[in-house]
């Protein structure tokens, strides 16, 4: 139900999306799907919460096999591509829609978020101890986030590399 939402959310956009839209797709009634969810903007928590706590999780259980900081961003960048580039409606999602939350859905999502960057942040702060790269840190995170949260607007599958590539480069 949760990829279905997340179909539906990124071709129409949160506003204008439906949860009769998500139920038809889904091929349920709308009393059966507000069985499993009290609203659409549970539904939207539900994609965006998951999304990151995932990255997350799939990072800290790979991150001890690689020493080294450089090694560790290549595989915070490579697990972000992989995911996103396998199920671009959810990077849509939760680009596009990172506002639209209120409440606690929405401090939930920002803790999630927060813990997210503060990975990458930590990757390059320690490479900038090491005099590896030159520029501050938290702007070298926003500027990575700021290019792989985007991909979906200039990445071509089609044509263009695999995550693993693209994350070296």
């Amino acid at each position: 139900m949760l990829e279905i939402a997340t179909q539906v959310f990124a071709r129409e956009g949160y506003d204008r999306a439906s949860i009769r839209q998500v139920a038809e797709r889904a091929g349920i009634s709308i009393a059966g799907l507000y069985y499993y969810v009290s609203s659409k903007e549970e539904l939207l928590f539900l994609v965006q919460f998951r999304a990151f706590h995932e990255l997350i999780q799939q990072f800290q259980v790979a991150s001890p096999e690689h020493p080294h900081p450089a090694d560790r961003l290549r595989l915070l960048i490579r697990n972000h591509l992989e995911r996103f580039l396998g199920n671009m409606a959810e990077l849509i999602v939760c680009s596009r829609e990172l506002d639209r939350l209120v409440g606690d859905y929405r401090l939930k999502v920002e803790e999630k978020q927060r813990e997210y960057f503060a990975l990458a942040l930590h990757l390059f702060s320690e490479l900038a101890e090491r005099q590896q790269i030159r520029v501050e840190p938290r702007t070298a995170a926003l500027a990575m986030f700021g290019s792989i949260n985007w991909v979906y607007t200039w990445y071509k599958p089609e044509t263009g590399p695999a995550a693993a590539p693209l994350a070296d480069d």
